[in-house]
């Protein structure tokens, strides 16, 4: 989506947040690298795409992410500092500035990690999604691009799960909801066959979508993909995972970790984890 940088970057939010070079994407608003004058701190700045702030429900789901993540308090969580709109007119959101690459540069530039390697990322990323859960809300779009590795004094690949910009609150009441049953919204590899119809989704479908996760984390292969957009979506419905050994031959994990990620990716909700906290103790039980 197109938006003018020139018109925020060196500009001032609020008499107290400087915008810098813009540094990513997502799915409603361009992210600026940025410091705050006041605390004297580096910061990112999310600032909605005009064309998306023109419609009342891409403001409402940019209010949202703020919502979501500004009531969460977990290590491996993006932290939320300030919700606004600016003098110009501008909604924007103030956030911890996470340093490192996102998961997926790191696979495009170093192919797919070890298990030894993924294990503590993903039990990292298990437990932050275990924490959102019981805070109420789905994030609906996990995948490579929205986790963030860097190394610590004390921890190498230290995660960050950032992004909520269609994270979802489980059993919203219909004359609140912004994505009608029927609507699908995410990204096509990764979403779950009801979220691929359009179905009323709990945290299962995060379930299925971290299943994919570990999956390409391991193979640097999807477990299922189509030639476009609607073929993915369709293939997720009617296609089983092609097995890991033959989408990686030669790969060695723990088998019971292969079979963590099989239950993860089972087509029905029912077949899979019932919930984060139970998926991260057998993937502790790997280690």
């Amino acid at each position: 989506m197109a938006d003018s940088k020139s018109q925020l970057v060196g500009s001032v939010i609020s008499d107290r947040y400087e915008v810098h070079e813009e540094i990513g994407r997502g799915i409603f608003g361009a992210v600026y690298e940025g410091f705050h004058r006041q605390i004297e701190k580096p910061i990112a700045i999310k600032v909605l795409f005009q064309q998306v702030e023109a419609h009342d429900t891409g403001f409402k789901r940019f209010h949202r992410e703020a919502q979501a993540a500004s009531v969460l308090n977990h290590p491996n969580i993006v932290k939320i500092y300030d919700f606004g709109v600016s003098d110009s007119g501008r909604p924007y959101i103030i956030m911890d500035r996470v340093e490192g690459q996102n998961l997926k540069d790191i696979l495009l530039k170093e192919g797919r990690m070890e298990a030894a390697r993924a294990l503590p990322v993903f039990l990292q990323i298990c437990d932050a999604l275990a924490h959102l859960h019981e805070h109420g809300f789905l994030h609906r779009d996990i995948k490579p691009d929205n986790i963030i590795l860097h190394d610590t004094a004390f921890q190498k690949d230290y995660a960050t799960l950032v992004d909520f910009g269609i994270a979802k609150k489980i059993n919203e009441p219909k004359n609140r909801k912004l994505t009608m049953e029927g609507t699908v919204v995410g990204t096509p590899a990764y979403m779950s066959p009801e979220q691929v119809m359009g179905k009323k989704l709990d945290n299962r479908s995060d379930i299925y979508a971290f299943g994919v996760l570990m999956y390409v984390v391991l193979t640097s292969k999807l477990p299922i993909s189509g030639g476009d957009a609607i073929e993915t979506m369709t293939k997720q419905v009617t296609d089983n995972p092609t097995d890991i050994g033959r989408a990686c031959p030669g790969i060695k994990i723990p088998k019971g970790l292969e079979m963590i990620i099989n239950k993860a990716l089972s087509k029905s909700p029912a077949d899979r984890q019932k919930s984060m906290q139970e998926l991260y103790q057998q993937l502790k039980a790997c280690t």
